[in-house]
């Protein structure tokens, strides 16, 4: 694969990425305006996507060792569920759009541990590309931050805690990604391991699954959920292993824009001031990231 290819399928891993996130939080305000169990809900549909990348890893003769990396995908599992149930059960709170805003900011939090951890090298062009990207975040974040009600106080600072543990996530699956590790596998077992994780959570915080199943309108968007988190993954993981934990955290600011024109479109959820601004600045840390001359530290 040529320097432009690889270039290419970066890019449309991130894409890819983004968007899937983006669908997926909006997907979790419509489930959580139907009164769905949230985080029953979040739990059915990650052990959902991990089973089916697991058997799609099957068809691929791609589960060899699955194993070993079981502690590996212990890890990121609760570094995944720990974040994703504290946005689904804000989402009813600051809406959907804030909370997409809030994948905005991984980008300099995981830059930084990264370079602490000599995961990434100074490198001038890819420090701008960061700055442009968490610039755009900040527009919306700060721009949100005035439209909303004195009683989602609360939920905001929680659902702003969230890009501390995203960050950490990034850098632990690059930093510990297993020797041989094939992206799909440890993708499947990742987010089988973290809807898991949910699991003593819901039975604390939710009254029961069954609702899920009884329901047909629920039962649609777990399935379409499912579907979304399993293309997210795919791409996520790729992304993951060919552009290092930094390129990932791009993701996080296309979700963003992505996530803020989605609710309006589907909640009304106003475009915050300086939405075209943020989404330029966003789109510029993209594009001057990949265009980056040396690759990124990655797992091999």
């Amino acid at each position: 694969m040529t320097e432009m290819q690889g270039r290419l399928v970066i890019l449309g891993c991130l894409v890819t990425a983004g968007a899937a996130l983006a669908v997926t939080i909006l997907i979790s305000r419509m489930a959580s305006d139907a009164g769905a169990p949230m985080i029953w809900f979040l739990s059915v549909v990650l052990a959902g996507g991990g089973a089916v990348q697991l058997v799609l890893a099957a068809l691929l003769g791609q589960l060899r060792g699955a194993g070993r990396m079981l502690p590996y995908a212990a890890g990121a599992g609760v570094l995944l569920a720990g974040p994703t149930a504290l946005g689904y059960l804000a989402v009813a709170h600051v809406g959907a759009g804030y909370i997409a805003m809030t994948f905005a900011f991984p980008i300099l939090l995981t830059w930084g541990m990264a370079r602490l951890l000599g995961l990434e090298r100074a490198d001038p062009r890819r420090s701008l590309a960061v700055a442009l990207g968490l610039s755009g975040g900040v527009i919306l974040a700060m721009s949100k931050l005035t439209d909303l009600p004195a009683e989602a106080t609360t939920w905001l600072v929680a659902a702003t805690a969230m890009p501390v543990v995203i960050a950490a996530g990034n850098i632990y699956r690059s930093r510990y990604w297993p020797a041989g590790g094939r992206p799909l596998t440890l993708s499947a077992l990742t987010l089988l391991m973290a809807g898991l994780a949910c699991v003593p959570l819901a039975l604390m915080l939710d009254p029961g699954a069954a609702i899920l199943w009884h329901r047909a309108d629920l039962r649609s968007l777990v399935g379409v959920d499912v579907a979304v988190f399993v293309i997210q993954y795919i791409a996520f993981f790729q992304l993951q292993r060919r552009g290092g934990p930094v390129t990932l955290s791009l993701l996080g600011p296309v979700a963003a824009v992505t996530g803020a024109a989605g609710a309006l479109w589907l909640f009304a959820e106003p475009l915050p001031q300086g939405f075209l601004l943020a989404g330029l600045l966003v789109g510029a840390g993209v594009l001057l990231m990949l265009m980056r001359r040396a690759p990124a530290a990655r797992p091999v």
